[in-house]
């Protein structure tokens, strides 16, 4: 995985001036949905879909103590972490050991097939995800 310090891109992805025919978004002003299945992590798609052909970004709220367990996705993806600290580790099992942990403003690069996991451990976190669909999430075992 790369890290990335990016703060100029937090600030042009969290919303910005309107240009013609552009489209902007504030990522804390969005409604957010439940993940169905982990508890204390929400999301919504800023553009496009898992499921759909192209880009896509999602929104995403990790709340203190969140853990989106160990998973992997057919496509690389682009995490830029815009608000608090991510905790994020690679690997079938969660290991605090191993974990990187990543500030506001920084992008991890993850490459598509890479087991990895999330977990918010000091506050809130507000991940934004890029890709290109269609995608999806797989669980080992």
């Amino acid at each position: 995985m790369i890290v990335l310090r990016a703060a100029i891109l937090a600030g042009l992805l969290a919303g910005g001036a309107m240009a013609q025919g552009v489209e902007t978004r504030t990522l804390d002003a969005m409604a957010l949905n439940a993940h169905p299945s982990f508890d204390g992590v929400s999301a919504a798609f800023v553009t496009g879909a898992f499921d759909a052909d192209g880009l896509y970004a999602a929104n995403s709220v990790m709340q203190e103590g969140a853990v989106f367990p160990p998973h992997s996705h057919p496509d690389e993806r682009l995490s830029l972490v815009v608000d608090g600290v991510m905790f994020l580790g690679t690997g079938e099992t969660i290991d605090p050991a191993t974990e990187i942990r990543i500030e506001a403003g920084s992008l991890v690069l993850t490459p598509a097939g890479t087991v990895h996991y999330m977990i918010a451990r000091e506050g809130d976190v507000r991940i934004l995800e890029i890709g290109s669909g269609p995608s999806g999430t797989a669980f080992p075992g």
